[in-house]
């Protein structure tokens, strides 16, 4: 009797939660920094994305970035999403530099919880890189 209800608790539990789909760490790009910059009706979308490497005596930490534009600002996130082959990974994301008042519509967007937001009026990429 024990075990039916241990079996029907673990059956139901599973239909319930929801459980992510495996994805291999190769093919996983972690973004730890997002820019966003409008310039003559036109978004340009930066991802940073860290990419840790294992040396003799520690890790080091190489970069590389990724960008995509377009008119609109859904337009521009989704072209991103299908020019890289890796999935992008946006729970780490510890920055956001733009230069539009409403990052609230990019948070919803990406679905992040920055550490910091940065607004600048120029220079998105440099700022990008120097963080």
């Amino acid at each position: 009797m024990k075990r039916l209800l241990l079996f029907i608790i673990i059956l139901v539990g599973a239909f319930i939660f929801k459980i992510p789909k495996y994805v291999e760490l190769n093919n996983l790009a972690i973004i730890e920094g997002i820019g966003i910059e409008h310039l003559d009706n036109k978004y340009t979308i930066y991802l940073k994305e860290i990419i840790p490497k294992k040396k003799e005596n520690g890790i080091i930490y190489e970069y590389k970035f990724y960008q995509s534009s377009d008119t609109n600002l859904n337009d521009a996130y989704k072209r991103l999403k299908t020019t890289t082959k890796k999935k992008l990974y946006y729970d780490d994301v510890k920055f956001l530099v733009l230069n539009i008042d409403k990052s609230s519509k990019v948070i919803k967007l990406f679905k992040i919880k920055p550490k910091n937001i940065i607004h600048k009026n120029k220079d998105i990429l440099k700022s990008l890189k120097a963080l």
